[in-house]
């Protein structure tokens, strides 16, 4: 399994009132770049100068609220037209509309879609990258792709509300049951890393759609949250993760779930390009 950096050990207690965390006296270790456990194997498939970072509205596995069904990728807000990039390389195994082979929920789902399967096995298994909403095609089944190469421009085909670029990774298999969060597979930003872990219950079942907060203790950093995954959205095999937050500054954290009236946080560093694990376990309460 991949080497898990900076895990908060022990489980997260209850905390009634909020408290401010004293900032660490201490240095974090340095760390290499990226360790080899990790898959960050996937540049952006969007050009450098464009909207290379994810939505943060509707993430993977998030309903939005209850509004939408569970996301089965992440978002890229960009306009009609903006260059498409294969985010590895591989060989195309999809592209055109999705009216005949469907690879969605249902037919004409996606619109125009590409799907490429790469070069690469994870774990054993096959790794697909699928791109959707496209306004143009500019590649075919069969045809071999590099990184970066320009596969498509962005749409709003489908059952898109608005131009963008829908990106899914799926393992093992070219289904719609098959994703993955790509937040655990895009190569992050210079001085960012990414938060991953598990909410769940004393008896180890997971929480769906939990509320997770991130607040940087020893700096400023941006507000970030997110929610857990809804109920049937799978982890990384290797990860088990049930939240993904990317693009996170790297310094000292504390990552909040609230369940009801309580608050349970633990504490984590994020360090440049890493991955940083937790563990949060809800209704436990501090003696």
């Amino acid at each position: 399994t991949p080497e898990q950096m900076a895990i908060a050990t022990g489980d997260a207690t209850a905390s009634p009132t909020a408290t401010l965390t004293p900032q660490p006296t201490f240095t974090p270790p340095t760390l290499p770049e990226t360790s080899a456990n990790e898959h960050y194997w996937l540049i952006r498939p969007i050009p450098e100068g464009g909207t290379v970072w994810t939505d943060k509205i509707y993430p993977f596995g998030s309903t939005r609220g209850g509004t939408l069904r569970p996301h089965h990728g992440v978002e890229f807000n960009v306009p009609t037209g903006t260059q498409v990039l294969g985010a590895a390389s591989g060989t195309v195994v999809v592209a055109g509309p999705d009216d005949a082979e469907i690879v969605g929920p249902e037919g004409s789902f996606y619109g125009n879609v590409v799907v490429i399967q790469h070069d690469f096995l994870y774990l054993g298994q096959a790794v697909f990258t699928l791109y959707g909403h496209l306004s143009e095609v500019y590649v075919a089944v069969g045809q071999s792709v590099a990184a970066g190469e320009l596969i498509a421009l962005s749409g709003g085909t489908g059952v898109a509300d608005g131009p963008h670029l829908h990106f899914e990774v799926r393992l093992g298999a070219n289904s719609y049951d098959a994703v993955r969060n790509p937040l655990l597979w895009l190569w992050p930003f210079p001085d960012r890393g990414t938060v991953i872990g598990r909410v769940s219950w004393p008896n180890g079942e997971l929480v769906a759609e939990a509320p997770v907060s991130l607040h940087r203790v020893d700096g400023p950093a941006p507000y970030m949250a997110t929610t857990s995954y809804a109920s049937g959205m799978l982890g990384d095999p290797g990860w088990g993760e049930n939240f993904a937050v990317d693009d996170v500054p790297a310094g000292y954290y504390e990552i909040t779930v609230r369940s009801g009236s309580e608050d349970y946080t633990v504490e984590a560093w994020v360090f440049s390009r890493q991955t940083t694990y937790v563990e949060i376990t809800l209704g436990l309460q501090s003696d």
